[in-house]
């Protein structure tokens, strides 16, 4: 079995063991875990996505914006700088 990057595989036992120093890991390093029995995948802990563009360049990739939360701003005060000030020194 290859492994897709930044992923590592686990017996189901050692995951027993592990479990509760192994799921910070995931959420902190962004890394999968395959959990497997018998040397087959049984199960992928994996990180929750961020819920927040990293850039607003970024935001707009694929086409559509899905807004959560309408009654709120999309993005924050400094991402909006960031715009006003690459459109400033002509970049955007």
């Amino acid at each position: 079995m290859e492994l897709p990057p930044n992923a590592r595989s686990i017996a189901i036992s050692e995951f027993r063991q592990k479990c509760l120093s192994l799921l910070p890991e995931v959420a902190e390093t962004g890394g999968e875990i395959i959990v497997t029995r018998r040397g087959k995948p049984l199960a992928v802990i994996s990180p929750i996505p961020a819920e927040e563009p990293g850039s607003i360049y970024g935001a707009c990739s694929e086409g559509v914006i899905v807004y959560p939360e309408p009654t709120k701003p999309y993005f924050s005060d400094e991402q909006w700088d960031e715009v006003v000030g690459a459109w400033d020194a002509g970049l955007g």
